[in-house]
């Protein structure tokens, strides 16, 4: 069975933190060549954890380490004649240039798309910046903080509150937007490998991350074209919790959907029948809505004694919808993940042999694999510059 499905593609990454670094990992795992442009102090990544023991360290960063599987590392300095010679001719040889600098930021070394465009025409420049290559917001600098609320998502996904004045949007934990933009970014990259196959040409991927982002409140999109309003973030509006909530157990949380009424009567048989259970503020899906601030107390009484994992599994035979809420630390024992061989390890010259996110996907006739660990700082300067 073969390895690998993009054998034939040389990638150059010019990326720092996460959204480019992604975009070119993915291409990576996937077989490409991916050669990693990095600046005599290297990408930003590797100063961000987390670190073994809280130690930080350049080639033992988790995040940096996750990113830049499968690439080839070399340092450059673009601010040298030299360095922008190099660069050039690396460029010349390849089929793709993933890119997250300013826009505008790579025009005075030659590295633009228009420059590049004259030199290589087959090749494919992938730019991701936080609001796209046009526009007035274009020369605006952003944070994973600032896309995610401008987008729109940030407003819906928390759960309601008491006091909306009060009580402002949160962003979604991790690094939300940079992700989706470097994965949208990856999906673009081989839609422009498609278009060069029917026209000869290479082109400009121009991707927004706040756009990426804004791919995802779609409900909400809708229903402001539909002509409603916003949807509110008051708790009392809402009024969803006895159809969907999160409740605590003894070792975490686990969310619960006894939406129809047999379910919650399957619910409240697995809960032993309690006494108020047949109480007539309890007795419909509205009237539990109604009296959710009393519910939730009974219900998180009963739940805080047992555990996520064997509560989820007797909802599950009860057929009441329900799912443990799992920690990083409770995927590594997943025997589903286990089973799909979701992780994989990759050994490092420097932070050892490490357990990785393998691909969320199998495809039937070929093999999927991690090309290879993150390169350390200039690892490969001597072989891939001796080409050029």
């Amino acid at each position: 069975m073969p390895s690998g499905l993009l054998t034939s593609l040389t990638v150059v990454e010019y990326g720092q933190y996460i959204s480019a670094p992604y975009c070119a990992k993915l291409l990576g795992d996937l077989g490409a060549r991916v050669i990693k442009l990095e600046n005599p102090d290297g990408d930003f990544a590797r100063k961000v954890g987390p670190f073994p023991k809280d130690v930080p360290h350049p080639e033992k960063s988790g995040l940096f380490l996750a990113l830049n599987t499968s690439k080839k590392g070399v340092v450059l300095d673009l601010k040298t004649p030299l360095g922008q010679r190099q660069v050039t001719k690396l460029l010349n040889r390849a089929d793709i240039f993933v890119e997250n600098q300013a826009p505008d930021g790579l025009k005075s070394l030659g590295l633009d798309y228009d420059t590049l465009h004259q030199i290589n025409p087959q090749l494919i420049v992938t730019s991701i910046s936080p609001f796209g290559q046009s526009g007035p917001y274009r020369n605006y600098k952003a944070t994973d903080l600032v896309s995610f609320h401008m987008s729109g998502y940030a407003y819906q996904i928390q759960a309601g509150v008491e006091d909306p004045e009060t009580e402002p949007p949160l962003r979604a934990g991790g690094h939300q937007a940079e992700f989706i933009a470097g994965v949208s970014a990856a999906t673009a990259t081989m839609m422009a490998i498609l278009l060069r196959q029917k026209t000869g040409k290479g082109t400009h991927v121009d991707l927004s991350t706040q756009e990426a982002m804004a791919m995802m409140p779609q409900g909400a999109i809708a229903q402001v074209n539909f002509g409603a309003p916003n949807i509110s973030r008051r708790r009392e509006d809402r009024g969803t919790n006895s159809v969907v909530t999160l409740l605590p157990t003894s070792d975490g949380y686990i969310a619960i959907s006894p939406r129809e009424d047999h379910q919650w009567q399957s619910w409240i048989e697995l809960m032993g029948n309690p006494a108020w259970s047949t109480e007539e503020r309890f007795a419909t899906r509205e009237a539990r809505q109604k009296n959710w601030g009393d519910l939730e107390g009974l219900l998180s009484a009963w739940t805080s004694q047992c555990k996520k994992e064997t509560l989820y599994r007797q909802a599950q035979n009860a057929h009441i919808p329900a799912f443990p809420v799992n920690t990083a630390s409770d995927l590594f024992d997943s025997i589903q993940l286990q089973t799909r061989g979701f992780f994989t390890d990759v050994d490092h010259p420097i932070a050892g042999k490490l357990p990785y996110t393998n691909f969320p996907y199998t495809l039937s006739q070929t093999e999927l694999r991690i090309q290879g660990p993150a390169p350390t700082l200039g690892q490969h300067n001597d072989e891939i510059l001796s080409e050029v």
